[in-house]
């Protein structure tokens, strides 16, 4: 029985991380059309790469705290914000290091599909290492195999 609830609370968290992953993409669209239409910057390189930079980490951080608060019902003092920036970073790397290798290699017509792929293994990834890492302090006395990661933040009161 317990298994079945911990299956069922795996699955519920990871609608809502997929919930919290599309409104994180449509705050980093809004943030990125403010940024470059706001200051004209289209066909400007740099202000190009800082427009996307500034937008995407608008979107981690409002994804940090709402998957905190919404999927994994975790206190945000008790949370590690850097250890999800690195997450992100290598759900980044998965993503584009999958997408580029699909499209230079079998997926060449079809990089759409490769750009799906690519996004679900990284979707994959960073779902299991934020829950893992990130929002996951204290062990469930029904899982013998779940370590608690220690923390210091997790003594201050």
């Amino acid at each position: 029985m317990a298994a079945a609830q911990g299956e069922r609370q795996i699955r519920h968290q990871l609608v809502r991380f997929l919930l919290v992953g599309g409104l994180s993409f449509v705050i980093d669209v809004t943030v990125m059309a403010a940024l470059l239409y706001g200051f004209d910057a289209a066909g400007n390189e740099p202000a190009l790469i800082a427009c996307r930079s500034a937008a995407w980490l608008v979107a981690i951080v409002f994804a940090y705290f709402m998957n905190a608060a919404v999927t994994f019902g975790a206190s945000i003092r008790h949370s590690r914000f850097f250890s999800y920036l690195l997450i992100q970073g290598v759900g980044a790397v998965i993503n584009l290091g999958s997408y580029s290798a699909l499209v230079l290699g079998p997926m060449t017509e079809h990089p759409m599909l490769a750009l799906v792929l690519g996004s679900a293994l990284a979707t994959i990834s960073n779902f299991l290492l934020v829950r893992k890492f990130v929002y996951r302090f204290h062990p469930s006395p029904d899982d013998p195999d779940d370590e608690a990661i220690p923390d210091q933040l997790t003594s201050r009161r």
